[in-house]
């Protein structure tokens, strides 16, 4: 794998039926001549450039099929099969782990790339050594004329949200060229920032088991002096699942794991990340915005406050987490503070 500039991990859990189209576009990739050199390290001015990507699957214990399928259909495709289900954030980590190329991209199985796709968003990076994170531009399957994605922010309810999500795509964002991160659903990750930032050898943090992880290390990375970038040209077409929401395509959900986990894991990267003077200025939006929607949750999903149970045993390691983060942070809490936008500025987004 010395060779190889970008491995892409797809993290898989009975997505069968989205594979094909996935795996497909990957290996239809083109790489222009013109792609700028790179070094091992990611830092422009030195080969090599893109020749090859190096595909990882990695399977949570799924029940469709999809692993056989893979072996059988995708021999060049190296498969990392669990026999259970550990989580987006433990079996990206175990993928990740299993590659050494100076840039890691995460992608979902039901993310279609465009043809340019890694070559767009691997310039984009290339663009400043402190880049280690680009954000691509989604759109929605159901309907491409509308944005599913176009990267991270949180609002002062601490709050993560999709920049643009369900907002017809007229190229409004496309001249604002940094964000505070970007989905986990596609996004690239420079190497030496997911070292960086690795906490006990975790680049996701694995007790987060899934949602929000990816807002969490956008987090980190601003803390440590890291940018993320925004790459209008490097386009996917997304089939986002919407578990971690309450309502679910106009219903109520059925099963309160998605919303639990939200729930708990948002506070937990509030903890973990927030600075407690930034805290307190906004506390007022907090809590005005929090009761009303965990009385909502109680009326119509009551097990996903079991999360609070889970936020409560969590905290300890979490507190720990902590201390390491803030005890590490190189910018100043502004510096941070300015991606936090009132919630009347944030467009609609997936919000846990």
């Amino acid at each position: 794998m010395n060779d190889t500039l970008v491995s892409v991990v797809i993290v898989n859990w009975n997505h069968g039926r989205f594979l094909g189209s996935c795996l497909d576009a990957l290996h239809a990739q083109e790489f222009p001549s013109s792609l700028p050199r790179v070094g091992e390290d990611g830092s422009s001015g030195a080969p090599p450039a893109i020749e090859k990507v190096d595909i990882v699957v990695v399977d949570n214990g799924s029940s469709d099929g999809s692993p056989e399928w893979v072996r059988r259909s995708y021999p060049d495709v190296r498969l990392l099969a669990f026999p259970d289900n550990r989580g987006f954030s433990s079996a990206f980590n175990a993928g990740a782990r299993s590659t050494d190329s100076p840039f890691v991209l995460s992608l979902n199985p039901d993310v279609t790339v465009r043809p340019d796709f890694i070559y767009e968003i691997v310039c984009t990076c290339c663009q400043d050594e402190r880049i280690g994170i680009v954000a691509p531009k989604l759109l929605r399957a159901d309907d491409p004329r509308l944005l599913d994605s176009t990267g991270l922010f949180i609002d002062r309810r601490r709050r993560p949200y999709d920049r643009g999500q369900g907002s017809v795509d007229q190229g409004q964002y496309d001249g604002q060229p940094y964000v505070f991160g970007a989905c986990g659903a596609a996004a690239l990750y420079r190497r030496t920032m997911l070292d960086d930032l690795s906490l006990g050898g975790e680049y996701f943090d694995e007790r987060f088991f899934a949602y929000y992880e990816d807002a969490d290390l956008a987090w980190r990375a601003q803390l440590r002096g890291w940018r993320s970038a925004y790459a209008p040209c490097a386009v996917a077409i997304h089939a986002r699942g919407w578990g971690d929401t309450l309502i679910k395509k106009g219903r109520i959900v059925k099963t309160p794991q998605g919303p639990r986990l939200a729930l708990r894991n948002r506070y937990l990267m509030t903890i973990k990340n927030d600075a407690l003077a930034g805290f307190l200025v906004d506390l007022p939006r907090i809590v005005t915005a929090e009761l009303p929607r965990l009385t909502y949750t109680a009326l119509v999903a009551p097990d996903a406050l079991l999360g609070i149970v889970d936020l409560v045993r969590a905290c300890p390691s979490t507190l720990r987490k902590r201390r390491q983060i803030r005890s590490r942070r190189t910018v100043d809490e502004k510096a941070v503070r300015q991606w936090f936008v009132a919630p009347e500025d944030a467009s609609v987004g997936n919000v846990g």
